[in-house]
């Protein structure tokens, strides 16, 4: 059996090979360097093709896998007490199962976001709701264009906050995360910011104006069962804790609530919602984590997390600073209804916002 014969295969499939058939799970298992390698080397070739023959749409360097794998590239090699492994990484399922997961992260949450932001803005501006034809058809059409052009924006930048966050939380010993300062903590974020791709100021840009479109996003979304005065707390725990998964999980709830929204006014014969929803669930399991977090240092005293600014943002504004940056442009406009458009900004951006 050729180690690439599975490669068009999607992980799924082989997974499902090897409970197949014992002599095959252990001829997989024999080549699944190879098989990884050659898997993730398809992927490379698909993206290259798509990229070169798709005039019509701009791909973002996330358009696949092998983004998240140039990312977040494989373990070094484990040696045995003979020294017989070589030196070549750790390619294996498990690495590629970890990509896929991260990488369906990216896509997921960067559409939840994007379609969140450009909800607001079609229903915020009173202009843009006269403008927005009443015709379904190119409601929807507005609406999924504005999106998708949001989404391709985000969908880089949210893979370069995970990096930021995972790093962090792999140079830091949450074990005695009481006694690491905050200056030690913002010394370790400078550093990996000065570090490929954040070492890219335009990189560093674009994920600096997507964290503020994610946080000031999901703190508002948390409004009115957490107070405002007490989101940054919240928010601050999640990015601790999870890096952006439970964010995740959090835009989906909020999702599935407005769907069932949907259906009862659509519905005259439905019944009305639920007075608790999937969002107050997550926020009472928020809640409940908050306490185990506060309680969970090795002397027992409440170790609550850094505060939001003390997360990503004040280190990339010093590291901004550091490089001239500051002020700064603001992002390309995301054009969504004639002429109005959503912008990607800061505080430091020096053409308004």
């Amino acid at each position: 059996m050729s180690p690439f014969s599975t490669q068009l295969c999607e992980l799924v499939d082989i997974y499902s090979v090897i409970r197949s058939c014992r002599l095959l799970r252990q001829r997989i298992r024999q080549h699944e360097s190879h098989i990884a390698q050659a898997y993730l080397h398809v992927r490379r070739q698909q993206n290259k093709y798509t990229t070169e023959v798709d005039i019509e749409i701009d791909p973002s360097p996330g358009d696949d896998l092998a983004f998240i794998a140039d990312l977040f590239p494989p373990p070094p090699p484990q040696y045995t007490n003979n020294n017989s492994m070589d030196d070549r990484p750790d390619y294996s399922f498990g690495y590629m199962a970890d990509l896929t997961r991260c990488w369906t992260t990216c896509i997921r949450l960067s559409y939840y976001l994007a379609e969140y932001v450009v909800q607001q803005h079609l229903q915020a501006d009173q202009i843009v709701r006269q403008l927005w034809s009443s015709s379904k058809t190119e409601k929807e059409l507005v609406y999924s264009k504005g999106v998708g052009r949001l989404q391709s924006q985000l969908l880089s930048s949210i893979a370069y906050l995970i990096l930021f966050l995972e790093t962090t939380a792999t140079t830091t010993d949450h074990l005695t995360q009481v006694q690491v300062t905050r200056h030690e903590s913002l010394q370790t974020q400078e550093s990996i910011l000065q570090q490929p791709p954040f070492s890219s100021t335009q990189v560093l840009l674009s994920a600096h104006h997507c964290m503020h479109l994610l946080c000031s996003t999901v703190r508002r979304m948390m409004a009115p069962e957490i107070p405002p005065s007490s989101t940054e707390h919240w928010l601050s725990l999640l990015l601790t804790t999870s890096t952006l998964e439970r964010i995740l999980d959090f835009f989906i709830a909020a999702a599935a609530d407005e769907s069932a929204k949907g259906v009862v006014a659509g519905n005259p014969r439905a019944s009305f919602p639920p007075a608790w929803t999937r969002r107050m669930e997550f926020m009472w399991r928020m809640r409940r984590d908050w306490g185990e977090f506060v309680g969970g240092g090795s002397s027992g005293a409440a170790a609550p997390p850094p505060r939001l600014d003390e997360i990503w943002f004040e280190a990339a504004r010093r590291e901004l600073r550091r490089r001239g940056a500051i002020p700064h442009r603001c992002e390309a406009a995301v054009p969504i209804l004639h002429g109005s458009v959503v912008v990607l900004r800061c505080e430091l951006c020096d053409d308004g916002g």
